[in-house]
């Protein structure tokens, strides 16, 4: 026989050997080098800004670092396995992130998602992960009516705190500092709907008269003339619930017109460094905003993630706020995969609905779909810091006020 002949033979018996006998018995599956993970998020259109500091960046550090040591340790196949990241523009456009998401469990077959960016987009992929079971937590999702809904959205985890749990530190804060008046705007998306519906009434059981309230259109490139009509009330406190270039635009025109009220609050966007980098530390002295992170929280590893983060993105684009939210968001990813031991979708939805993780905001739990751990509800600048203001058993800083006046 010739011996090439021979030699395929002998080659052939061997490799059925090692499929059929050999690796049947060693107990783990094959063929598996890598864990792929999708992201559809604002690359372009008016989200870019608010997606890219605040959630790819730190999404990217963490795939780099996870890589750096090998990968995320998967005892199914006993080994570590690197992640790939698989990442699509949704341009900002719902209906666009709804044909991503779905390219990326249909077409490219990922194992895992992360989300996109705010909470319109957050609501319209929830339905998709509830139909394919992907775990998925929400970090940029502010909305009170995904509470009510989390029941039906059992792959859906709401990991940022929500705005009744932001509320309910605002007035005791406002009451503590002695404001009496206060004026409320917000824009028309679900984020300013909800944010300020909640905190309205609040402030009027709380004793803190509501002198205005009023909305603004997404998108509004002037609101000089309504924070003209805020600054013709009078109050103590003027807070509105924004988005990035409204945080923006409103801080502008605001010291362009002298309006500089005791108490000046926004939300999304205020955290941002870039803010500062904007307006100048002297500027934005006092500004208070939603939600807090500061790097002197006790939670394990938190000033070293910071660290990176700054190194990793650069000074200027850094978020003090949302930057730890997503980041420890894959941490409790990371640590349920590897206490689930596969990459079986179902069952890392299982450990991370029901164990607590250590993060660098803190042991984040889930109940009821809801992350129960919180480091902070409202931040102030402070000497080029965003510190910690309230709830007050969680303070980084004493709260400035009356805020300094414009430089």
């Amino acid at each position: 026989m010739d011996f090439n002949v021979k030699y395929l033979k002998l080659m052939t018996c061997l490799t059925l050997l090692i499929v059929f006998i050999i690796l049947p018995c060693t107990g783990y599956p094959q063929a598996k080098d890598k864990i792929r993970i999708g992201n559809a998020i604002s690359l372009s259109g008016p989200n870019v800004a608010g997606a890219v500091m605040t959630q790819a960046n730190p999404y990217d550090m963490w795939i780099k670092e996870v890589n750096a040591k090998g990968g995320i340790f998967i005892k199914e196949y006993n080994k570590r396995l690197p992640i790939e990241l698989i990442r699509y523009d949704d341009k900002s456009d719902i209906g666009t992130v709804v044909k991503m998401v779905e390219k990326l469990i249909l077409d490219d077959k990922v194992d895992l998602l992360l989300p996109p960016w705010s909470t319109a987009m957050n609501f319209a992929i929830a339905p998709i992960i509830t139909k394919y079971q992907y775990p998925v937590m929400g970090v940029t999702v502010d909305s009170m009516k995904i509470k009510e809904m989390a029941h039906t959205l059992p792959y859906f985890f709401i990991h940022l705190n929500q705005p009744p749990v932001k509320a309910e530190a605002i007035v005791p804060l406002l009451k503590e500092l002695g404001v009496k008046t206060a004026a409320v705007v917000h824009h028309t998306d679900l984020h300013g709907i909800e944010f300020a519906g909640y905190v309205t009434p609040q402030l009027s059981v709380g004793d803190i008269d509501v002198v205005m309230y009023k909305s603004y259109p997404i998108g509004a490139k002037d609101l000089s003339p309504l924070l003209k009509q805020v600054k013709a009330a009078d109050v103590d406190a003027f807070l509105a619930f924004t988005y990035p270039p409204e945080t923006f635009l409103i801080t502008g025109q605001a010291k362009a017109i002298g309006f500089n009220p005791k108490l000046f609050y926004m939300s999304i966007g205020t955290a941002f460094a870039a803010f500062k980098e904007t307006y100048g530390a002297n500027t934005i002295e006092g500004i208070m905003g939603t939600g807090a992170w500061n790097p002197k929280v006790p939670y394990s590893g938190a000033k070293e993630f910071w660290e990176r983060m700054v190194q990793f993105a650069g000074a200027g684009k850094v978020d003090w706020y949302g930057n730890a939210f997503c980041y420890s968001s894959v941490q409790v990813l990371e640590q349920a995969i590897e206490k689930a031991g596969t990459l079986d979708r179902r069952k890392i939805r299982d450990v991370i609905a029901s164990s607590t993780f250590d993060t660098v905001i803190g042991p984040v739990k889930y109940v009821d779909q809801i992350n129960v751990q919180s480091p902070g509800e409202v931040g102030q600048w402070q000497n080029g810091a965003f510190e910690i203001v309230a709830a007050k058993e969680k303070r980084t800083a004493k709260p400035i006020y009356p805020k300094p006046p414009w430089p």
